[in-house]
């Protein structure tokens, strides 16, 4: 259940994000009650995860969502790209910084 809320900020706040930068560039006020309600939504199913699981693991799984999410988000459908090849390798760690702290509690060393 905390995976499917810590989705959901994530998507919050890309959305709140796009809302902002939307704002950034025309200056309309939907925008920006857009961008504010985005983030509404982040608090909401942040203070859901909390409930669930604790700081260090929502933090991090929260960084991590996001990198992945906006990532893909800003490369498939904005269009926008890296510079560097080494850029993306950063983004392939983020990814796998995910997997090993989601997993990390099911593969104890005992």
């Amino acid at each position: 259940m905390t995976l499917l809320n810590i989705c959901c900020m994530s998507v919050a706040e890309i959305f709140g994000n796009r809302s902002f930068q939307n704002y950034a560039k025309s200056s309309k006020y939907r925008d920006l009650l857009l961008g504010v309600l985005g983030y509404i939504g982040v608090m909401y199913f942040l203070i859901k995860s909390f409930g669930h699981g604790n700081m260090l693991w929502v933090s991090t799984m929260w960084e991590g969502m996001i990198i992945l999410l906006s990532a893909s988000f800003a490369y498939f459908y904005l269009g926008e790209r890296f510079h560097h090849p080494v850029q993306y390798l950063g983004i392939l760690l983020g990814i796998l910084a995910v997997f090993c702290v989601h997993y990390g509690g099911k593969l104890k060393i005992e």
